[in-house]
């Protein structure tokens, strides 16, 4: 059956070891080094995504930053044009109430300057019906010089009465 021949185990070991030291010669360190080339590659492409994931994660909490900022930023704005429109609107009201008491300022003093023409359109008017009045009167009583001296009395009294208002 099986016999072990010296020879042929001795060829065999021979061959193996040729073998052996032809794959270590040019194979094995060939695989190692593609072995060793690709644990490097692995290694790099993992330092890779760790400080990937780190800019992202560092990214991710500078634009929640910003994103805070440019809220708080919004608001300060939004206050602040708030305030500014109450102002505005405080201004226009009151520039419309001081409009408004120098309008009815203006119509007081037209209404007194009207009324004062009129008192002295009626006043004049009141003379001169009183002048013809006096003339018809002492045209059929008096002379020229009485006239004269009455229609000047009258004048007088008139222009001197102070008119109520």
């Amino acid at each position: 059956m099986l016999e072990i021949h010296p020879q042929l185990l001795l060829y065999q070991g021979i061959i193996f070891s040729v073998f052996v030291f032809l794959m270590w010669k040019f194979v094995y360190k060939n695989i190692v080094k593609m072995v060793e080339e690709r644990r490097h590659k692995i290694e790099t492409t993992i330092n890779e995504a760790e400080q990937r994931s780190q800019e992202a994660s560092q990214l991710k909490t500078d634009l929640a930053s910003k994103i805070t900022e440019i809220d708080t930023q919004s608001d300060e704005i939004r206050r602040k044009a708030e305030a500014e429109g109450w102002q505005k609107r405080n201004e226009i009201i009151d520039t419309a109430r001081n409009e408004a008491s120098q309008i009815i300022e203006r119509g007081k003093l037209q209404t007194a300057l009207d009324h004062e023409h009129a008192m002295h359109a009626a006043k004049d008017e009141i003379l001169n019906i009183s002048v013809e009045l006096a003339k018809k009167a002492l045209d059929k009583v008096s002379t020229p010089d009485i006239e004269e001296k009455i229609i000047e009395k009258v004048s007088e009294e008139i222009k001197s009465t102070e008119w109520k208002k």
